[in-house]
């Protein structure tokens, strides 16, 4: 028998769509074949997590599902008409039972007058090679985490499938192109599900992006802080920085002050069809953690022949 959809994503009847997809993004990386590889049940609750997905999200399935159960949502079953827009044989209407209550409807009777694709109705099925587009509830729905380099240079990924409707698994190699953020979706035509009226429903690869240890995303930019001295900031220097394509040399012109951003053209998000992003380096002026007796009189002795506003042109200054 198979399990409610409901208790398969662990939520209530009233879920909201917000929480019906919180619970499978959840579910489907906890049950996913790559992080359960020892678990011998996680093939079958990941196949569950993915139909209780697909049902949930379509709303007609789901008011159809709610209604009738599994056997609302099985090829040929019929789509709700409203509370009160359909009856039984019995002339009882269909809005006034209890979720799964079928005492009162033929099912065999309404399969027969609703089903779609019947061949009374079309005549045969159509082969498969003719079919060109089937409905999407068809698609997959696949997600994948990316480290920030990934995501910014683009990828190729190994992608294992779960097979669904008779399909046997399958371990594709999907490219993701550079550029892509956080909830970005990579379409795989074709690599979806098989349909009984032909063809098969597409591959949609959902992608998630690691936090980076020091680079982070701005736009098409990237952004990565730089310290420098005392002694850097006055005379000027060339430091070495990281950039997502290996190390590079920098200028830091004398006198630059913290917050200034020095751009490094091109070394930011990359993307297929237009000019990659660049690198901007956040100038942070760091003191020295201890300084000597010495040291602390020379200082002191500068700033008083050489005291300035450091909050001048500051519009917030009182």
């Amino acid at each position: 028998m198979p399990r409610d959809f409901y208790d398969v994503l662990n939520i209530t009847r009233k879920a909201t769509q917000d929480e019906i997809k919180a619970a499978y993004r959840k579910l489907v990386r906890k049950y996913h074949p790559d992080a359960s590889k020892n678990d011998p049940a996680a093939a079958t609750k990941f196949k569950e997590v993915q139909e209780a997905h697909e049902i949930l999200t379509d709303a007609k399935k789901r008011e159809a599902y709610d209604r009738f159960g599994h056997a609302g949502v099985q090829e040929g079953a019929p789509e709700p008409q409203g509370r009160r827009g359909g009856r039984s044989r019995n002339g009882k209407g269909w809005g006034n039972s209890a979720p799964n209550d079928f005492a009162d409807v033929d099912l065999n009777d309404i399969f027969q007058k609703f089903a779609g694709f019947s061949r009374r109705q079309r005549g045969p099925a159509r082969p498969e090679t003719t079919a060109v587009s089937p409905p999407p509830n068809y698609d997959i729905t696949h997600d994948v985490t990316l480290s920030f380099e990934q995501a910014a240079r683009g990828t190729k990924l190994s992608v294992q499938l779960i097979g669904a409707n008779g399909q046997r698994p399958e371990t594709l190699e999907v490219t993701i192109p550079p550029g892509v953020h956080e909830g970005s979706r990579v379409r795989v035509r074709g690599r979806g599900q098989g349909s009984p009226y032909g063809g098969r429903g597409d591959l949609n690869i959902v992608t998630h992006i690691e936090r980076h240890p020091y680079f982070t995303r701005d736009g098409d930019d990237v952004l990565l802080d730089l310290p420098i001295s005392i002694d850097e900031s006055l005379r000027g220097a060339t430091v070495n920085v990281p950039t997502l394509d290996g190390p590079i040399a920098v200028k830091v012109p004398a006198g630059i002050n913290t917050n200034k951003k020095l751009r490094i053209k091109g070394r930011g998000i990359g993307f297929p069809n237009r000019p990659s992003g660049d690198q901007l380096c956040r100038i942070l002026l760091m003191l020295p953690a201890q300084l000597s007796d010495a040291a602390k009189k020379d200082l002191q002795t500068w700033c008083q022949g050489n005291s300035y506003n450091a909050r001048e042109g500051v519009p917030w200054v009182l």
